[in-house]
């Protein structure tokens, strides 16, 4: 790469970068809502009463698959891993902290969860951004994925089962639930928040949308049974909460944001570069071989998807570039392109730590940026099971694939 960015003068690289960077706007401005978003879900008591109401709920000897099921139906409603992680995520994470259980395994639990909807539900940017560019129908698209994924999930739940058995939630007492009521005031009406953003994501509103009215709405509820001030709710909004000695909530606020959203800023600035190095051009038509099987396309896809997933930090920068450089690989399949697309680029950046991807939502968790990967059984189980039982179903030409429509929807 060193030796293609020689072709280019200094001010052609910065113009570069800047079309790149000109693309992380969106995802900065959704940073600094779901940073303020949980900085006042604390100071309003949201967070509060989602994990004491969990508490009375949750079987300790079930915890890590239920955080797994239920990270992964948030994520099909709302169609967002990075939203799902905050309403859901890391509120079962506190759980998981005060009941010292494997916070690693609950971490693979809740990352593993939340790309389940972030890969198949028809609200997700990245089915969408998939089902453009191979230009498929999306609902094809997710009839395939859900059919491709099926065993994944059983084993992955089976999985999460047998983990719980053996790390159930240790030492949790209703010692958690008085040091909630000491610091926050807790509420049913104080759910509102999060079941807002559920309930307009039904409705097919835009995440930052539903975000704003809800950042709104707990501001609202935050004077009332917080009976606190505007200043110290603004502050949580910039800020976050500040835990005190033995408190349990506490982060938040925009400044929790600064690192991620370096992060993608930069990522995307790279990525800019990387589209208009000629090397890419020609990987591209090295890697256009009309006489690859089914296995070794496939195989040739995973492996580009790491790659990009890699050097490009960003899952929508992994989906473009994997396309760019197979697509010609599947000259008249468009629906296994789009299936083999979502298998590999959606599902494989979340296993790079330094990709935005993982990077955000395990920033949120507050874990190890490793310790995760063990344990996110779903994200790798579905590209191996898709090679071992629904690519020679290609080579065989008996085809598995929805293929009523290839239009986009």
């Amino acid at each position: 790469m060193g030796l293609g960015l020689r072709e280019y003068r200094l001010g052609e690289l910065l113009r570069f970068s800047w079309t790149g960077a000109k693309t992380s706007f969106g995802v900065i401005k959704t940073l600094l809502l779901i940073g303020a978003t949980i900085g006042i879900w604390m100071a309003s008591g949201t967070i509060s009463s989602i994990v004491y109401y969990a508490f009375l709920l949750i079987n300790p000897h079930l915890f890590v698959v239920v955080t797994f099921l239920v990270c992964a139906a948030v994520s099909f409603v709302i169609g967002t891993s990075f939203g799902t992680v905050s309403v859901i995520g890391l509120p079962l994470m506190l759980i998981a902290k005060s009941g010292h259980t494997n916070l690693d395994l609950v971490a693979g639990a809740i990352i593993a969860g939340i790309y389940f909807g972030d890969r198949c539900s028809p609200l997700s940017s990245s089915a969408s951004l998939v089902a453009t560019i191979s230009l498929t129908n999306l609902f094809d698209n997710i009839k395939n994925m859900l059919r491709t994924s099926w065993l994944a999930l059983l084993v992955s739940t089976l999985a999460y089962g047998a983990l719980s058995l053996i790390f159930p939630l240790n030492h949790l007492s209703h010692t958690l639930l008085g040091q909630l009521n000491a610091q926050f005031i807790v509420a049913w009406p104080l759910l509102l928040p999060a079941a807002v953003i559920l309930i307009l994501s039904l409705f097919k509103r835009p995440l930052v949308e539903s975000i704003t009215v809800s950042i709104l709405l707990a501001i609202v509820l935050g004077l009332h049974y917080q009976q606190t001030s505007w200043l110290k709710l603004g502050r949580a909004v910039v800020l976050g909460v500040q835990a005190g000695h033995g408190q349990l909530i506490g982060g938040g606020g925009l400044i929790s944001m600064v690192t991620p959203l370096t992060i993608v800023f930069l990522s995307c600035c790279i990525s800019g570069i990387l589209n208009h190095l000629t090397q890419l051009k020609q990987l591209e038509h090295r890697l256009t071989q009309t006489e690859l099987t089914p296995r070794l396309r496939f195989g040739l896809t995973a492996a580009m998807a790491l790659m990009t997933s890699a050097i490009g930090c960003n899952q929508s920068v992994a989906i473009i570039m994997t396309n760019t450089l197979i697509k010609n690989n599947y000259q008249h399949q468009n629906n296994a392109l789009a299936v083999e697309l979502e298998n590999t680029s959606v599902l494989l950046a979340p296993i790079v730590p330094w990709n935005i991807a993982v990077f955000v939502p395990i920033s949120i968790l507050g874990t190890s940026f490793i310790g995760y990967l063990p344990y996110a059984f779903f994200l790798y189980l579905v590209p191996i099971v898709y090679a071992i039982f629904y690519v020679p179903h290609q080579q065989k030409g008996r085809c598995h694939l929805a293929t009523n429509s290839n239009a986009r929807s």
